[in-house]
């Protein structure tokens, strides 16, 4: 016989006894671990860096929208102001959950709140949309005649932009709120106005 057949033989009798036998655990199969695939080379997300108020070209247009308007019923000019950013900013990013414009922040400070559904406003529309609440406001009487005040009806937008002796504003950029629920921005005033009965354009009067 030769030493081929021999080989091959004992490779068949090999396969046939590893074949047959039987794999025996001392643990229970039904206590036995399941094997966890784990992914190697996983890039974790690192959170994103904090916000910084600079003075960059989105913030200027926020104040040129302000003064633009304000200069058509004759009050002073705004300044733009690094804290008024910050406190807008981090009332937009609480707000990002639930995108709600109608919860305002209990800072010390005026605030006017908007909400998109995308990103299709420019500051200057944003600002033009709360100015455009003039025409709710009798500014013979200081009334705003929406009684209840409503969306699509209301003064207090209107009130900040143009309140004579509030002299710094800034907003918080656009924010994008969790699951797309929209567009988030926030402005903030300081001195606060928007005081019920008074003259906006003349308060101390």
């Amino acid at each position: 016989m030769s030493k081929a057949k021999i080989l091959a033989g004992w490779i068949w009798i090999t396969f046939i006894v590893f074949s047959q036998a039987k794999v025996i655990h001392d643990t229970p199969k039904n206590l036995l671990k399941k094997r966890v695939m784990r992914a190697f080379n996983r890039q974790t997300s690192s959170p994103p860096p904090p916000f910084v108020p600079i003075y960059d070209e989105h913030q200027a247009a926020y104040v040129k929208a302000h003064n633009d308007l304000r200069r058509k019923v004759g009050v002073p000019p705004l300044t733009w102001d690094a804290n008024l950013t910050s406190a807008a900013r981090s009332w937009a990013e609480q707000r990002k959950v639930d995108c709600d414009y109608r919860h305002h922040s209990p800072g010390k400070y005026g605030e006017n709140l908007f909400w998109m559904q995308y990103s299709e406003f420019t500051p200057a529309s944003v600002v033009q949309h709360w100015f455009n609440e003039q025409q709710f406001f009798d500014h013979t009487k200081n009334l705003c005649l929406c009684q209840p005040q409503t969306d699509g009806c209301e003064c207090g937008h209107y009130l900040n932009v143009i309140w004579e002796t509030t002299t710094r504003v800034e907003c918080s950029g656009s924010v994008y709120c969790d699951d797309q629920k929209g567009v988030y921005v926030v402005c903030s005033y300081d001195p606060a106005g928007n005081i019920k009965g008074m003259d906006p354009l003349n308060p101390g009067n």
